[in-house]
């Protein structure tokens, strides 16, 4: 189309200046269908651009990493004349990448007639991104021309981590320490006096500034199984660093979940940290832990917030590091 205006606005300066060289009749008509038949044309395209309608359908609202998703718009002619052609344009936006834009053409629809197509986007990196319709063009007949039609619209898309099966090491610590606790697992803070040796962090202020003697916090062993996992804003910055992380995350909860589904009793439990917050939220099934994921990555509330003291120090249990390192206490698994 660019390319159509620009010839067409050569002619225009051809036109005039023959015109200014010349005086034949035959030039000026010709010069008059120049402008009348582009002006026509733009003339019946405005009731055209009032009367087309466009509506865009995402397809799915959660899809996995690496998933290719199927959008699909469809443009429909609610007016009394035919459409020309339209023009639309799809802005795709994913959390630390950049932004592509999906363009199409639609040629020729009549009276009450719809037309669609379906363009595909890649999901490559975990959180919440948008897809937005962010224009939709009328064009005359001759190219040259164009309004602006229908309204813009948008969808979110949550894109969830890979879930993949845990190692063998991962297996076995596990069942050790199932072993090794009596099918019980750690969690529940105790308060006991402070002893020499003590690390600070352990200190519980909290009872201490009621005028109390200085308490620690210490752990008993209980029946539910925790992950702790410190989202920190270095994390956040790098995309694939944090694809990862999540990765490794959803499949151990996945194994948790399912594996305290099982085992009387027992039962599992997510524990993070968001800047300086704490925030602890139970695990029954895989489907929890699907709920849970996507709450987090949408930004919704989930979970119960804890206070600093109330937390669980992560060397009292399961923790992932952020370079993907499982541990348990100070134990490398």
């Amino acid at each position: 189309m660019i390319r159509r205006r620009f010839c067409y606005l050569l002619l225009l300066a051809a036109g005039s200046y023959f015109i200014m060289l010349y005086d034949f009749q035959g030039l000026r008509f010709l010069f008059g269908c120049v402008i009348c038949i582009p002006l026509v044309s733009f003339l019946f395209l405005i009731p055209v651009c009032f009367g087309c309608s466009v509506r865009l359908e995402a397809g799915e609202e959660v899809v996995l990493r690496g998933e290719t998703l199927k959008t699909r718009v469809t443009v429909t002619n609610k007016g009394l004349l035919p459409v020309p052609g339209v023009f639309v344009e799809l802005c795709w936006k994913m959390p630390g990448d950049r932004e592509v834009r999906v363009r199409e053409r639609l040629c020729g629809m009549g009276m009450r007639e719809s037309e669609e197509f379906i363009p595909e986007v890649q999901a490559m990196h975990c959180g919440v991104a948008s897809l937005v319709l962010a224009r939709v063009s009328v064009y005359d007949y001759l190219g040259i021309f164009r309004l602006p039609a229908g309204r813009k619209q948008s969808a979110r898309v949550c894109i969830m981590p890979v879930v993949s099966p845990v190692s063998s090491a991962v297996e076995t610590a596990y069942s050790q320490v199932l072993q090794g606790s009596g099918g019980e697992r750690e969690g529940d803070m105790l308060l006991r006096d402070f002893q020499p040796g003590d690390s600070l962090h352990r200190v519980y202020w909290k009872l201490m500034a009621k005028g109390g003697e200085l308490q620690v916090r210490d752990f008993e062993r209980s029946s539910s199984v925790s992950l702790f996992l410190n989202f920190s804003d270095e994390l956040g910055a790098e995309a694939e660093r944090q694809d990862r992380f999540l990765d490794k995350a959803a499949s151990l909860l996945y194994f948790f979940a399912e594996e305290c589904r099982m085992s009387t009793g027992v039962s599992a439990e997510v524990i993070w940290r968001q800047g300086t917050a704490f925030f602890r939220c139970p695990l029954q099934d895989g489907g929890a832990v699907q709920a849970w994921i996507c709450a987090f990555l949408r930004g919704e509330s989930c979970g119960t917030a804890l206070l600093e003291e109330e937390a669980p120090l992560p060397e009292q249990g399961w923790h992932l590091d952020e370079d993907c390192r499982l541990y348990f206490g100070g134990q490398s698994v």
